[in-house]
């Protein structure tokens, strides 16, 4: 076997398990920001429709943890599109970055406090939250 250089593309094993973690955190990034609107409108009143929850979600500091995930999901994306040039490596450190943010911990970082905050209160979360440590081994 070769070793990994930065031109070697993506394996097809890589690009499977990263397609299935994107699916995974969009569905955990849905829940959560039903779970953030709803603490919003107990606090500011009904959010209204569509344009103005994106607008919230984009701009206000209630829904900015979340942009972890929103992130992830779109470098996964870009890593695995059909006309990505990116590499193995680059696969492994996507990875690597949902190992390390996808752990709720009630002493870690912001997204990570949260994240368990959210993970104590729904059982929905915590399925989704299962199978994500179960697709990345962790």
């Amino acid at each position: 076997m070769s070793p990994i250089t930065p031109h070697q593309p993506i394996d097809a094993e890589s690009k499977e398990l990263l397609g299935h973690l994107r699916n995974l955190l969009l569905e955990q990034h849905k829940l959560l920001l039903d779970r953030e609107r709803a603490e919003y409108e107990r606090t500011h009143g009904p959010i209204g429709g569509p344009g103005n929850f994106l607008a919230l979600v984009m701009g206000d500091a209630h829904f900015a943890w979340l942009k972890q995930i929103s992130t992830l999901v779109v470098e996964i994306d870009e890593a695995i599109s059909r006309r990505s040039k990116a590499g193995q490596p680059v696969a492994d450190a996507l990875l690597e970055q949902a190992r390390d943010i996808m752990r709720p911990r009630e002493h870690g970082s912001d997204f990570q406090q949260r994240y368990y905050a959210a993970v104590q209160e729904s059982p929905d979360i915590v399925i989704l939250q299962c199978r994500i440590e179960q697709l990345l081994g962790i």
